[in-house]
């Protein structure tokens, strides 16, 4: 009988669904001024060099003087893949950030890349969103009638997002952020209230592997430019789970956030390691047009994927 249990919580796991690409870490109000040229978003898949084919990043409006659900920018990433470690990172600005990112790291800098002019993004209400299939462009509206609720749903498929409501509407001028909608996470103003009764509203925010996430304040680093490095504040901060031991409040665009471990050839899952849970994963999806178990991304469930999993049998399990 337990053989049997563990055989059917393999196959439960092998059926749950995994994004395989995730938003790891974003800068979006850094200290200083301006903030074009140094913001950024991090995503990282679970296998390396993964092929972005059909990814959007894409910021909405929250406020309501700036019509909320108003798509105020999207980057398509078709055209790039994540580095060997799994990241990809996106910037705004050619200056080089601290610390350094990691030469495994694919970097992709787009001027403007957060905004339709020279500006950047909102610091306030605002919902950033991972999507596939995107089909609108920047202006079009996902909240038609601005009550919170998507009604016109411009993707094939919602990977990740993360966003917060600056908590200062005007009576009867409800801002709207989207980030639940969305497979993602909101950081609500309980968790960033002052002893004042005021809130404050995240510079960064982090997810790491083990689940645990936090948003908060940033500065600098002693002796650290406007290019940084940066650390999150030890008071303006909200922090979901438990954080990585190895983690020392440093903000690192393009490297693994502490204590996460790099993308696995073969990982489906995502739990860096490559063992039964990925292997039934093909099999239970073999023949499938592409979707869970399309180890190389080719739109097709094959002989191939398996070929990858098996060769790959073991990697990073610890």
């Amino acid at each position: 009988m337990r053989g049997l249990a563990s055989f059917l919580a393999i196959i439960g796991l092998a059926l749950t669904a995994t994004a395989q690409v995730r938003i790891t870490e974003g800068l979006v109000n850094p200290p200083g001024s301006p903030d074009a040229g140094r913001e950024f978003i991090e995503i990282q898949s679970c296998q390396p060099n993964f092929s972005l084919q059909g990814y959007w990043l894409i910021g909405i409006d929250g406020e309501n003087v700036f019509n909320p659900g108003n798509i105020h920018w999207a980057i398509d990433l078709s055209a790039y893949s994540t580095g060997s470690n799994g990241l990809l990172l996106v910037r705004d600005g050619s200056a080089v950030l601290q610390p350094t990112p990691a030469t495994e790291t694919t970097v992709v800098v787009i001027t403007n890349a957060f905004s339709e002019a020279d500006a950047a993004m909102d610091n306030d209400s605002y919902t950033v969103a991972l999507v596939r299939g995107f089909t609108g462009a920047p202006g079009s509206d996902i909240d038609a009638n601005d009550d919170g609720v998507i009604d016109n749903v411009l993707w094939s498929e919602a990977v990740h997002a993360f966003g917060w409501e600056d908590d200062e509407e005007a009576p009867g001028q409800p801002d709207h952020i989207y980030p639940t909608q969305l497979n993602g996470v909101d950081i609500p103003g309980s968790l960033r209230r002052r002893t004042d009764g005021s809130t404050w509203e995240p510079d960064v925010i982090i997810f790491f592997q083990n689940g645990s996430i936090i948003a908060a304040d940033a500065g600098r680093a002693t002796g650290a430019g406007d290019f940084g490095p940066f650390l999150t504040s030890t008071s303006n901060r909200a922090v979901i789970g438990t954080l990585p031991s190895q983690f020392n409040r440093e903000v690192t665009p393009g490297n693994l956030n502490p204590g996460d471990r790099p993308a696995v050839e073969g990982d489906l899952n995502c739990d860096r390691c490559v063992d039964d849970a990925d292997l039934l994963i093909v099999l239970f999806n073999f023949g499938n047009a592409g979707g869970q178990g399309d180890v190389n991304n080719d739109s097709i469930v094959d002989d191939a994927d398996l070929l990858i999993v098996l060769f790959n049998f073991g990697a990073g399990c610890q």
